[in-house]
């Protein structure tokens, strides 16, 4: 099968005209054909009987799934009809005598379930006989018993047996299902051609077949690459297919509209497609001819539309037509061409509309009409062509108001509302009947036009406002005439004429005067014309006077301006304008509130709510212009607490949130005015104006810390009245966070920031110990948070430009204090708030047991461990960042990790004693840190030091590192109060690992002292400790002591199954990468320092593997293990047989030097030949048979070595002896050592000639 697959590779391959990927696909055929092919077949259905009985098929011809098909539906047939008259018998069952049970064959056979036949009657014998046949076929026959219960079923039912049995029979034991059958192999599946040509002799003739059929596939691509159709008749044919499918769907229009419908379509798809091809890609067709083409395709698709009364093509056909100038346009400036065509289709969809009522007709005619014109006018228009421009537009708008007329007409006037139904309901109801497509053209249209029209009056100062102007006045004599000669179906939309009419002469006002005055008289008009849609119960009066207000703050808004001068107000404006907007803006809420329109959740009541936040930013406008920006934000805060004031005392809990937003503008405002100091050293403070900025931002946090404080004080007494934990509202969150924030803002502009990063976290102290009190967590996180801002400012700050070229005093600059201090703050938190979550376990939640609130939030995790990691990262850093840099300063930089361990280690020391005393968790289980410090410093010191040059008994070392571990072995003893030992398992294994990589660093180091670099002695230096851990973790003696005694599994198998990959990976990287010199040592085969040592270490590995228990995950299965120490023992054989050569021969020792030696190659092969003999020897003499298929494995590498390398040595000596040696050694080992029997061989000569007793 794998041959199979090769040939169809090559076959692929040679297609490709590509010999490596010829080769490739060869290999990837042999592997994956039998996977494919060799398959285990799906079991087959179980046959009836009908199928068993016919005589199965020789062969299977194109027409045997015909006839397969034929015989299925004959037998569905003859189930149903079996099924029907089995009912049929079950429904005479009812009047038909029951055929008596035998009494005699239950008592004989009581454990035999005898198959009793379906009660049928009597007129039915051909139902009986399907029910009995089906009945013998579906249980286990019985041939003893079916002849007399055949009898007895046949004779009459005597009277005195008629009484049924007292027991029911067991049901009917049932034949185990046949085991599904053999695979069939890939020879009998195959036709016996096919099988013939594969599997049969004379492979010369299949593979000339095969070369003929590559010969006949190269001639067909020959020909293909050279032999092309014009692209004149491939287009002609495509437009020819397409005709096709418009004629067929034409003559199919009425037996099959749907069907004839969808090929038209794609007839006229299949036009337009071919039509654009034609113009766009290959240029046959010039663009006026085309542009005529794409138009008459788009008539034709209107003109079969409306015939057929299909609005699809009809969208299609109008698509078309708006699609076909931009495609066939050649970018020359026509607008009388483009607006005459568009005219055309604008009057070939009013005609459409006529006839027929479709709505996404009219919306694609508007959108496209405007959509051309507004992007041609956007790159060609110029005021020469108003004269052409103009016409044009008004008949556009003309045409699409009388279309939104006629359809208005069409879907109202037909049937109008109830005179007597609410504005809201008629208005609900239209619209629900009109669609969306009427509103579209009735307000649509003049939007657009306008929007064009003024582009045409650019040229004219007031002629933008005399267009709106005229617009409003034809809007409303034409809502005037619609309700005037239709009263009652096109009521509404008369007034949606009129509300177009209100629109634009409002919009003429702006156009006609200054934005000051146009926004204060509109915001007037708004508030007058709120009262009296208030007044009449008029919705849409209300709406359009929302929308008036808002033109009205935009012109406020737009006639403000800024003066970005200095010492300035920020913004320049009139006053008259702020004060009406504001005015208005409340007499409008109060209005609102009044009619009682701000209840529910309509879309009025939540316009309302905008009208405060209105009124009170135009007064906040006011201030902006009258004081300068820093003293303004001061006073926006200062209002909004006298607006606070107002809304608390006549409780307007909507005027309360508009203060919120006035004190958090009054911050960001502020915020924006901060500015350094230009020429400000680090020892200065840090932001501009001194003193009247700390006034300023001492007002805003005043302010909010005032209005925080009425919201607490409510609080507090409800919190104490009903002796519960206080809820703090988002406002008073927000106002304390806010004001506490300013508070250390002021600092900055006396303080530096470097002094500001030192009092921070002291003030931060402050601040949770008053929020612990007050059960403020917003206030406790701001607490945190000025952490770290202190520490930001720390580290981001100017504290060493200050110092310059003089360096401070040791351990007495800020330097080193800040980061202390920020960890003993930090430290000191995290005490308090273990104490609170202590006080909540002991205390729990009942009220009466409290002496004060509780803070339930201190007992989560992450709140106990943030402030002792941070608190303990930030006190190592300064210690450690001190200790070094003093150092260094004095020329004691090797000291430096000696140092470094020392803090660590009196900080663990301390941080557990502290941890025990005050029955502090997380402060002990931080001192789980301590081993990865360790590692950190021991990286550290590698890092610094020159590669391969770290010791770590170097520079005091040899004191620290044994402290180290003295400490590290006591801290997990200790840790058992704060964990479980589980827990500490990965610590174990962890220091493990550490340690002994520091000691096989020093043993390297020092062995390294004795040859070369990278020689056999530098290499021995990391094996040795490794080998000697793992052959102690197997003693014993130290299994039985602590820590071994309690943690035996993980020092045993997880700790030291990495060593042992680790010592295995450095046998196979020493052996593959050392060429063995171990000067002053001579190079001998076997008995070099690197070929000892690494049978040693094979030799400790096997030891360890056997100390593993039984079920360690660690220990792999014996054949695995055997396989793994076989192939290591040939890599090690390989190695030196490599050296030797190396060493004797002279050959060089890399990969390039060593495969072009002969003398190498014919060395490799003898030694691996007589490994593959001695292992197939082996085998034989111990009847192992996986022993021997290794053996002749090798050997079979050995001759594929021996024909794809040696043989390329044309004429040489080592390629003879190569051969000559490996062909003694296979005929010798044929002859001696022949494959042993398999297992079942074995027990088949040792069982007797007649089996099994």
């Amino acid at each position: 099968m794998w041959f199979l697959g090769m040939i169809a590779g090559l076959f692929i391959g040679a297609l490709a005209e590509s010999l490596p990927a010829a080769l490739i696909l060869a290999v990837v055929g042999a592997f994956a054909l039998p996977k494919i092919v060799g398959k285990k077949a799906p079991a087959a259905p179980a046959r009836t009987e009908a199928e068993s009985a016919a005589p199965p098929s020789t062969a299977a011809p194109a027409g045997g799934v015909l006839k397969l098909q034929q015989r299925v539906a004959e037998l569905e047939q003859r189930v149903s009809l079996l099924e029907q008259r089995l009912g049929q018998g079950a429904a005479g069952a009812a009047i038909e005598p029951m055929p008596s049970p035998v009494p005699v064959l239950v008592a004989a056979k009581p454990d035999v379930q005898v198959p009793q036949p379906l009660p049928m009657p009597v007129a039915r014998p051909a139902a009986a006989a399907a029910a009995a046949a089906a009945t013998a076929t579906a249980h286990v026959p019985v041939p003893a018993i079916q002849p007399a219960v055949a009898k007895a079923a046949s004779e009459p039912a005597a009277p005195e047996v008629a009484k049924p049995p007292m027991a029911t029979p067991a049901p009917p034991r049932r034949v185990p299902p046949p085991p599904p059958p053999p695979a069939v192999p890939l020879r009998d599946r195959l036709p016996a051609p096919i099988a013939n040509l594969i599997f049969g002799g004379n492979m010369l003739v299949k593979l000339g077949v095969l070369i003929l059929f590559l010969g006949l596939a190269f001639l067909l691509r020959y020909t293909a690459e050279r032999v092309t159709v014009p692209v004149e008749l491939r287009y002609a044919a495509v437009a020819l297919v397409g005709a096709g499918l418009l004629a067929l769907g034409w003559f199919l229009r009425r037996k099959r509209t749907g069907y004839a419908l969808i090929l038209q379509g794609a007839g006229i798809g299949v036009f337009y497609l071919t039509t654009l091809a034609a113009m766009k890609v290959h240029e046959l067709l010039p663009p006026t001819a085309g542009f005529v083409f794409l138009f008459g395709v788009a008539a034709l698709s209107a003109v079969l539309a409306v015939l057929q009364n299909a609005p699809v093509l009809a969208i299609v056909a109008v698509l078309e037509g708006f699609a076909a100038p931009v495609l066939a346009s050649t970018g020359q400036n026509r607008p009388v061409g483009l607006f005459t065509y568009l005219l055309v289709l604008d009057v070939g969809i009013v005609l459409i509309a006529w006839f027929k009522a479709w709505r996404v007709l009219n919306l694609i005619g508007f959108v496209g009409t405007f959509t051309l014109a507004a992007g041609w006018a956007h790159k060609y228009y110029t005021d020469d062509q108003y004269g052409i421009v103009q016409p044009f537009l008004l008949v556009f708008f003309l045409l699409f108001v009388a279309i939104g007329l006629l359809f208005a007409r069409r879907t109202l006037f037909d049937a109008p509302v109830q005179p007597a139904q609410p504005l809201a309901a008629r208005a609900l109801d239209t619209l629900r009947r009109a669609g969306r497509v009427d509103s579209s053209l009735v307000f649509g249209t003049p939007m657009v036009a306008f929007g064009m029209q003024v582009l045409l009056m650019q040229p004219w100062e007031y002629g933008a406002a005399f267009s709106a102007m005229a617009l409003a006045a034809f809007y409303l004599v034409l809502g005037r005439l619609v309700f005037a000669t239709q009263p009652k179906g096109l009521a509404l939309l008369a007034e949606a004429y009129a509300i177009v009419g209100v629109i634009f002469g409002t919009l003429a006002i702006p156009l006609g005067f200054e934005g000051r005055w146009t926004g204060a008289a509109w915001a007037v008009e708004a508030a007058g014309m709120y009262w009296l849609g208030a007044r009449q119960g008029r919705v849409y009066a209300r709406a359009f006077s929302f929308l008036v207000f808002a033109g009205a703050v935009w012109k406020l808004l737009e006639a403000t301006q800024l003066d970005a001068a200095a010492g300035h107000p920020l913004l320049q404006g009139s006053v008259i304008g702020p004060l009406l907007v504001a005015v208005s803006a409340f007499a409008m809420w109060t209005i609102h509130r009044r009619a009682k329109l701000d209840e529910g959740n309509g879309w009025e009541a939540l316009v309302g709510t905008a009208l405060p936040w209105l009124g009170m930013g135009a007064l906040t406008l006011l201030l902006w212009q009258w004081f300068t920006p820093p003293w303004a934000a001061a006073a926006t805060a200062v209002l909004a607490s006298a607006t606070f004031a107002v809304a608390v005392r006549f409780e307007l809990r909507l005027l309360a949130f508009v203060t919120y937003g006035m004190q958090a503008m009054s911050v960001a405002a502020f915020i924006t005015t901060l500015h350094r100091v230009a020429d400000a050293r680090a020892g200065d403070e840090v932001l501009a104006t001194g003193w009247q900025g700390a006034v300023a931002a001492s007002l805003i946090a005043l302010s909010l810390l005032g209005s925080a404080a009425w919201s607490m004080l409510r609080a507090h007494r409800a919190a104490l009245a009903r002796g519960i934990q206080p809820v703090w509202s988002t406002g008073n969150t927000v106002a304390v966070i806010a004001g506490v924030s300013l508070l250390h803002l002021a600092m900055l502009f006396q303080v530096s920031l470097a002094q500001a990063a030192l009092l921070w976290p002291l003030t931060a102290t402050v601040v949770l110990w008053v929020a612990l009190r007050m059960a403020h967590k917003p206030l406790a996180a701001l607490a945190g948070v000025l952490q770290v801002i202190s520490a930001l400012l720390y580290v981001f700050g100017q504290i060493w430009i200050y110092y310059g070229n003089n360096p401070p005093p040791a351990f007495a600059h800020l330097g080193f204090w800040t980061p202390v201090v920020l960890g003993l703050a930090a430290l000191l938190a995290g005490g308090w708030m273990s104490d609170e979550a202590w006080r909540r376990a002991t205390e729990g939640t009942s009220a009466a047991k409290r002496t004060r609130w509780i803070n339930d939030w201190c007992a989560n995790p992450a709140v106990l461990w943030a402030p002792v990691i941070w608190g303990l990262a930030w006190w190592l850093f300064g210690w450690l960042d001190e200790s070094g840099e003093v150092l260094r300063r004095n020329g004691s930089a090797g000291h430096v990790a000696a140092a470094a361990m020392a803090i660590v280690l009196v900080t663990s020391v301390l941080s557990a004693v502290v941890a025990h005393r005050r029955g502090w968790p997380q402060l002990g289980r931080a001192t789980l840190a301590t081993l990865p410090g360790l590692v950190l410093i021991a990286a550290h010191g590698a890092a610094l030091a020159a590669p391969g040059v770290y010791v770590p008994s170097s520079a005091l070392g040899w004191i620290a590192w044994p402290l180290a571990l003295l400490w590290h072995l006591r801290l997990l003893h200790a840790q058992k109060r704060w964990l479980a030992p589980s827990a500490l398992a990965p610590l174990h294994v962890a220091g493990f690992w550490f340690f002994v990589l520091l000691a096989a660093r020093e043993c390297q180091w020092q062995l390294g002292r004795v040859g070369a670099e990278w020689s056999s002695w530098q290499l021995l230096g990391w094996a040795i400790v490794p080998a000697l851990a793992l052959w102690m973790l197997r003693s014993r003696a130290l299994l039985q002591r602590w820590p071994m005694s309690e943690y035996r599994a993980a020092y045993l198998e997880i700790a030291a199954m990495p060593v042992a990959a680790y010592l295995l990976a450095w046998v196979w990287v020493t052996n593959a990468t050392s060429p063995g010199n171990a000067s002053p040592l001579p190079y001998v085969p076997l008995l070099n320092p690197l070929e000892l040592a690494q049978w040693l270490v094979l030799f400790a590995l096997v030891l360890w593997w056997r100390a593993l228990p039984q079920g360690s995950f660690a220990r792999v299965q014996p054949m695995v293990a055997k396989g793994v120490l076989g192939l290591t023992g040939l890599a090690l054989l390989t190695g030196m047989v490599l050296r030797s050569c190396h060493h004797y021969a002279g050959v060089e020792w890399r990969f390039d030097a060593l495969y072009a030696s002969w003398l190498t190659q014919a060395a490799l092969s003898i030694t691996w030949a007589i490994c593959g003999v001695v292992a197939m020897v082996l085998g034989h003499a111990r009847g192992v048979r996986t022993l021997w298929v290794g053996g002749a494995a090798l050997l079979g590498v050995v001759v594929l070595k021996l024909f794809f390398v040696e043989l390329a040595d044309r004429g040489g000596l080592f390629r003879i002896v190569s051969f000559i040696a490996v062909g003694a050694l296979l005929l010798l080992v044929g002859y001696f050592a022949p494959v042993p029997p398999t297992r079942k061989e074995m027990e088949k000569d040792v069982l007797p000639e007649g089996g099994v007793a």
